[in-house]
């Protein structure tokens, strides 16, 4: 017969016992993967060759992760060095890991100004391509890789970075350089209809930086997004969604971010979060030679960094009729590009901070 002293002794353990829970729910729930708390939302992903990975760095993936995207492997530079070879070793093996291991994997990127080899827009005798050289070029390029893959992606970037940064947001404002000016605007539209042709099945997507911004007040980069994706669905490009990649501070305007997703919904789009980071410290936009900070980061920046983090998702969530996917820029503050900026949900060791929390917070509710 249990006493009265057992009795409250039992009470007493399982008050603390909840207490406990309620002030540890997001210690608790930190034990789940990223993946698992947003099954059924939208897929997780992160970015990655996985070449020199670690058997740390692999079992986060696996745990956390949905689908991964090649940082720089599929990107024509280092698929495609010169016009009469290619190299697939590294992709191969990623996209070989990614299946053993019930990952997805998105193609990243079949046109686009940087890490292109210049052999593309050069013709005989050291002259500008023709328009129907480099035509024929891309077309070949992009039916030998997406071929290659077909079936083993979920999807493509098929178009990356094609609108230049400054503008007033009247017109596309396309890049004035590569394929625009060799080809010209068209070249988009064929490139999603070559793509389409190789692997019907595979969804298509553009993707850029900054196109958020202005998307308030429906000017700037957002607004030249806007026109020039109208003009791609008019033209009948096979297009299935915009990617905004993200790469975001602790000043973002998350107004912008919200009114884009809506914006290209309304076009009958999916979008996707493609390259996900926060900076915890200087500034950040997706383009190159930026302000790093100062590397000694606060200990308030990184709880603000969460909370840019908790925005975002409770955007993401109450948008998850049409978003595809929300993309991490790396698995660790060590295996990101903003190295120093320590953008990520996981610190350098892999050891999660106060931003995986928050996420996970969200996806929790």
């Amino acid at each position: 017969m249990i006493n009265r002293k057992m009795i409250l002794s039992l009470i007493a353990c399982a008050l603390f016992t909840v207490t406990a829970y309620c002030q540890n729910n997001s210690a608790v729930d930190s034990l789940k993967g990223l993946k698992e708390v947003y099954a059924g939302k939208f897929l997780i992903g992160t970015a990655g060759d996985l070449k020199g990975y670690s058997d740390a760095e692999l079992a986060n993936i696996k745990k956390n992760y949905d689908i991964l995207t090649p940082e720089n492997c599929m990107k024509p530079q280092p698929t495609h060095p010169t016009e009469d070879t290619y190299s697939f070793d590294t992709p191969d093996a990623m996209v070989k890991w990614c299946q053993q291991n019930g990952v997805k994997v998105w193609g990243h990127t079949l046109v686009w100004h940087s890490q292109t080899g210049r052999w593309f827009f050069q013709g005989a005798d050291g002259q500008p391509a023709t328009r129907e050289l480099a035509l024929e070029r891309l077309k070949k390029h992009i039916f030998t890789v997406v071929g290659r893959y077909k079936g083993q992606v979920r999807g493509w970037d098929v178009v990356n970075e094609s609108i230049a940064d400054s503008g007033a947001g009247k017109t596309e404002n396309l890049r004035k350089f590569s394929w625009y000016k060799t080809v010209g605007p068209d070249v988009l539209t064929m490139a999603f209809k070559w793509a389409h042709e190789t692997d019907p099945n595979a969804m298509l997507f553009y993707n850029d930086y900054n196109i958020e911004q202005g998307a308030v007040e429906n000017n700037g980069k957002h607004a030249s997004s806007m026109i020039l994706l109208k003009r791609l669905i008019a033209e009948g490009a096979p297009i299935s969604g915009v990617g905004i990649q993200g790469h975001w501070h602790l000043d973002t305007n998350i107004g912008d971010v919200e009114k884009a997703i809506t914006d290209y919904a309304s076009l009958g789009l999916k979008v996707s979060i493609t390259e996900l980071d926060v900076t915890a410290t200087g500034s950040n936009s997706g383009a190159f030679g930026v302000r790093t900070g100062d590397r000694t980061i606060p200990k308030e920046n990184y709880l603000k960094q969460a909370e840019v983090y908790r925005q975002l998702f409770e955007i993401f969530k109450r948008h998850a009729d049409v978003i595809d996917r929300v993309t991490f820029w790396g698995i660790s503050d060590n295996r990101s590009w903003r190295r120093g900026q320590d953008a990520l949900l996981f610190d350098g060791k892999l050891q999660p901070k106060p931003a995986f929390n928050a996420v996970i917070e969200v996806g929790s509710k």
